[in-house]
Order: structure tokens, then C-alpha cells, then sequence
């Protein structure tokens, strides 16, 4: 069974892979049973880097962080569900 470093990992590394560039700090992570198998819960923030330089000086840099929700299992190591809000 993975440790709960572990599952973070696994989880900034799947995260980094998808949205190439960007910070990404957790808040909060639970190890819960959930359909007869134990999953981590994970909570943060992902703050994405701008695709050019024009967005840089005139997007709000507010609008690229995002909360995201990621779901690990505890037994398999791979990531089951994530969301971006």
C-alpha cells in the first residue's frame, strides 16, 4: 500500500504531465475506503503558466489558478478520477 507521500507523487506527477509547467501545492489529503478499496482524496491549488507572452501582462494572473480535486488508490498507485474548478 502506498504512503500518503507517495500517492502525492503520483499524483503532482500526473497533474504536471497534463498541465505542463504549473505549481501545484496541496491543501488537504485523507486515505478513505470507497467501493471496497482504499483511495487518497487529495485537495489543492494549480497555479497554470500563460501559453504567450502577451497573456502575461494583460491576463489576470487570478485566472490561472484553479482548485482541483484528485483521487489515488491506495493498492494500484494510479490516479481514478481528478477535476479542475
Amino acid at each position: 500500500m502506498l504512503t500518503a507521500a507517495e500517492a502525492q507523487q503520483i499524483a503532482e506527477k500526473f497533474l504536471l504531465a497534463k498541465y505542463f509547467r504549473s505549481k501545484i501545492n496541496f491543501r488537504a489529503s485523507q486515505l478513505i475506503t470507497k467501493d471496497a478499496r482504499q483511495i487518497y482524496q487529495m485537495q489543492g491549488k494549480i497555479t497554470m503558466k500563460s501559453g504567450s507572452l502577451l497573456d502575461r501582462f494583460f491576463v489576470d494572473k487570478s485566472s490561472n489558478t484553479y482548485d482541483f480535486k484528485i483521487e489515488v488508490d491506495a493498492q494500484q498507485g494510479r490516479v481514478i478520477n481528478y477535476e479542475l474548478t
